[in-house]
């Protein structure tokens, strides 16, 4: 679900509030909180209160969501006020793409609050929680990034079975309220789409929930029948536009070709998409970002995943350096002024670039949403795609940002609609 802005109760009328946020008030319905008195705070989503929040915990979420910085139009140039009031209504160039992604100082932070101020304005103060459940970390690929390549003989590998997996999920739903979890794995053809159709399929038949897959290329048939069986939600990455990057980073023979294609069909079946690529891979330029940034806005996914290269040290490229953490964030702005209501998760890469400030930084960069890992202790380490994998405890989010009412499911499935709509 969402976690959002917290709002103080003004006056209680009847069924309804009148609350304040900031300078603005306006009336919700408490018709879920028959408790609800003056002064209190509540979480309010789409009008709707749907929780009691102590003063204490409001405070922090304020803090921690608040950013106020207004750019000083005399402290940055021409040519940056023309690129973001053209981004307002208009695609940018791939040189204007490179400006921006370039910018530093002032300029840069000023490029960050316009990200956050676009989110703002487009889709409020909501900031999506979603989990992840990796259920395998065998995979059939040898991507030169990651450390689940089948190349890694020193990686101790682990299946879920059918059973863990489902009750992971109901678990997951029922004792937290989670909406949305990711089913992820390498590229593990042991988990046939009759398997993960039926796993699909019963914890369908058990609890709501929306239930995406990241499980790699496995061809549109494959991806016909998990759509049948209930599946909502695609996560693939392109990784980079950069067809001969693509063909270096994946020496088993993947082809950037098949990948768009994938997203192609995917989209036409239906399924929610989300996409995106990393930053600060080897060989990578500027315009490189820039291109992946444009194909995004070709693309239109309904969510954008991008995060920072992490050298394993199980992999090739494991002398190489990961990229600066403003260079993210950079992305994370601009992706959001071209696509401004797209889901912008902060990926567990970039909080394991800074474990201390990275989440912030990301939502008040434009982000609006995050991914906790639900994955089974004994499996988590396992699940080893870089070293020192940053681990978030999800437990004040998840407190604040999941609603167990039937209801909330209904206004996340009317959301997910007009976003791919």
């Amino acid at each position: 679900m969402c976690l959002t802005i917290p709002v103080q109760v003004q006056r209680v009328i009847g069924k309804k509030a009148l609350v304040k946020r900031g300078e603005e008030e306006f009336v919700v319905d408490i018709t879920l909180l028959p408790e609800v008195r003056d002064r209190d705070w509540l979480l309010v989503i789409s009008g709707l209160a749907l929780k009691k929040i102590e003063e204490k915990d409001a405070q922090e979420i304020l803090e921690f969501l608040r950013y106020s910085f207004i750019t000083d139009p005399q402290r940055v140039s021409e040519r940056f006020t023309s690129i973001i009031q053209k981004s307002k209504t208009q695609p940018l160039t791939q040189d204007e793409i490179v400006y921006l992604l370039n910018t530093e100082g002032y300029e840069k932070e000023a490029l960050l609050a316009e990200g956050n101020m676009t989110r703002m304005v487009n889709i409020k103060d909501f900031i999506c929680i979603h989990g992840v459940i990796e259920f395998s970390n065998y995979c059939s690929n040898d991507c030169l990034y990651c450390g689940l390549h089948k190349g890694n003989k020193d990686l101790v590998r682990y299946r879920m079975t059918k059973e863990e997996i489902i009750e992971e999920v109901i678990a997951a739903v029922e004792n937290k309220g989670y909406k949305l979890l990711v089913l992820q794995s390498g590229e593990d053809e042991f988990y046939t789409p009759d398997l993960l159709a039926e796993i699909v399929q019963e914890i369908k038949s058990r609890v709501r929930v929306f239930l995406f897959l990241s499980v790699g290329e496995r061809g549109e048939e494959f991806y016909a029948k998990l759509r049948s069986a209930g599946a909502s939600g695609i996560l693939l990455r392109f990784e980079t536009a950069n067809q001969s990057l693509f063909a270096k980073l994946h020496p088993n023979g993947k082809s950037l070709a098949k990948r768009f294609e994938h997203l192609s069909f995917l989209q036409k079946m239906g399924y929610f998409i989300a996409t995106g690529f990393l930053v600060g891979l080897p060989g990578q330029t500027i315009e490189d970002i820039a291109n992946d940034i444009l194909t995004i806005t070709s693309l239109k996914p309904e969510m954008v995943s991008i995060g920072p290269f992490i050298p394993s040290d199980k992999t090739p490229l494991a002398p190489c350096q990961p990229p600066n953490l403003d260079l993210v964030l950079k992305v994370i702005a601009i992706i959001r002024l071209l696509h401004k209501r797209a889901r912008i998760p902060v990926s567990t890469a970039l909080e394991t670039l800074d474990p201390k400030e990275g989440r912030r930084r990301a939502l008040q960069s434009g982000a609006n949403a995050l991914m906790f890992i639900l994955t089974p202790q004994k499996y988590r380490a396992l699940y080893s795609l870089y070293p020192n994998r940053y681990q978030a405890k999800g437990e004040p989010w998840e407190k604040y940002g999941l609603f167990k009412y039937e209801k909330s499911y209904d206004m996340l499935e009317e959301r997910l609609s007009q976003e791919i709509g």
